[in-house]
């Protein structure tokens, strides 16, 4: 990837390549650019091709860069529905099928997917598309559960 690629990506707002080490001049110096402000190793060596200089930081802590340049990244996606307001559905579901097994057969999700979604506290993001077939599979059992609507 090259500097002109990364400033054109509307997720990059900094002029130094993505991958490398961080110029002295760029307001995240010395921290994660992913936003986490955790402070990223120093360079070891000079490697020009990678943008990489001795003695700099890393532009990410290891194992951040996927959190804004990989596209399918969901857990940390700046897409998507905040986990906080499906977790409540999943564990709605969890009660009413009995198990999470239950639920991601219910749903065709992964069950450790499910379980994600549940107990994962650093989980941020649930991809649109999961989202609203757990919200539709909670709006489904309420409208064929008539105690439910008349205690609403």
């Amino acid at each position: 990837m090259s500097p002109q690629t990364d400033r054109t990506r509307p997720e990059w707002h900094y002029t130094h390549p993505a991958h490398g080490t961080c110029v002295s001049t760029c307001p995240r110096f010395a921290r994660c650019h992913c936003g986490c402000s955790k402070r990223p190793r120093l360079a070891r060596v000079t490697f020009d091709r990678r943008a990489q200089h001795l003695g700099d930081p890393f532009v990410f802590a290891q194992g951040h860069h996927v959190r804004i340049n990989h596209p399918r990244s969901a857990p940390f996606s700046r897409q998507g529905v905040d986990v906080t307001a499906v977790r409540p559905l999943v564990f709605w579901l969890r009660d009413r099928h009995g198990s999470m097994r239950a639920v991601a057969e219910l749903l065709r999700i992964p069950e450790a997917t499910i379980r994600g979604y549940a107990y994962k506290q650093e989980l941020k993001r649930v991809p649109l598309g999961t989202a609203s077939a757990i919200q539709k599979a909670v709006l489904d059992l309420r409208r064929g559960s008539p105690a439910w609507n008349e205690w609403e």
